[in-house]
């Protein structure tokens, strides 16, 4: 017996979608598809957009400056003291 398409009840289903596990008639399979592809395009940008915002340089306290330019002028002295020694 052939199962009915899940879309328009018609009992003339030609397919079952392998990942819903629902069965469609041809003009409903088309459109599940596009369906599912329209989805898939949606995810896609939304992945990009995620990475994008990921990937930029989050901005760094103030504190880590402050431990940047210590760092500096710690090399510095050290280095000055070195040369000197």
């Amino acid at each position: 017996a052939k199962k009915p398409c899940a879309k328009c009840s018609n009992g003339s289903a030609v397919t079952t979608c392998d990942g819903c596990q629902q069965s469609f008639c041809t003009r409903h399979f088309v459109e599940h598809r596009h369906e599912l592809s329209q989805q898939m395009n949606n995810i896609s940008q939304e992945h990009v957009l995620i990475r994008r915002d990921l990937s930029k340089e989050t901005p760094k306290h103030p504190f880590f400056n402050r431990i940047d330019t210590w760092e500096r002028e710690s090399i510095n002295k050290i280095q000055a003291a070195a040369e000197t020694a």
